[in-house]
């Protein structure tokens, strides 16, 4: 007897299992409490510090130079055959055209007429 007493404690296990499954949860998914920053693309590009304010210091990306310096570009002594340099400088006449601080020397194998500490 203790066998069929097992036997029926197993087929109503199974048959209590064997029911149908349970209907989904119609529960919605969690909402977010805050949103994502947004971010729109830029249009206008960032702007380039020039690498230097000083005359003869080199030019910033894109051959910039902070006011009233422009980036001049030139051939050193090898002349075309060589490396092409650029650098900040304020052009002058070769005498005068200078601010109070500098003054305007030439150099022959650079970019000329410029002014200079």
């Amino acid at each position: 007897m203790p066998r069929l007493a097992s036997f029926a404690s197993l087929v109503s296990f199974v048959a209590a299992c064997s029911g149908a499954a349970p209907p989904p949860t119609t529960s919605q998914p969690p909402t977010p409490t805050t949103t994502p920053p947004t971010t729109t693309p830029s249009t206008v590009p960032e702007p380039t510090v020039p690498a230097a304010i000083e005359p003869g210091s080199p030019c910033g990306a894109g051959d910039t130079c902070a006011a009233p310096l422009r980036c001049v570009s030139y051939y050193g002594i090898a002349g075309a055959r060589g490396p092409k340099f650029s650098s900040c400088e304020i052009a002058c006449d070769g005498k005068e055209g200078c601010p109070a601080d500098l003054r305007c020397i030439t150099i022959a194998d650079g970019p000329g007429s410029v002014c200079r500490k």
